[in-house]
């Protein structure tokens, strides 16, 4: 399962057709808020998130993500558009 971090709509669309194409199952999150909430009640196996985004940012998501000892191994992926 992978999880897929970005404000905007058509990115989250379009990366989620894509991996879904490939056969894996995709969640979302509009933010890195909503992201640490959902992985924290349901791990992911992967994470890729894009960098701005409103509320919490690609960067701190990162920086909180490596800091929990129940994500941190957890691979995590940044991609802008």
């Amino acid at each position: 399962r992978i999880l897929i971090v970005d404000d905007h709509p058509e990115n989250l669309y379009l990366l989620r057709m894509l991996l879904q194409g490939h056969g894996f199952e995709a969640d979302e999150a509009r933010h890195g808020a909503e992201a640490l909430e959902k992985a924290r009640r349901n791990p992911p196996d992967l994470v890729v998130s894009d960098l701005l985004m409103p509320v919490m940012d690609g960067y701190t998501l990162l920086r909180d993500w490596k800091r929990n000892a129940g994500l941190k191994s957890i691979p995590f992926v940044v991609y802008t558009a």
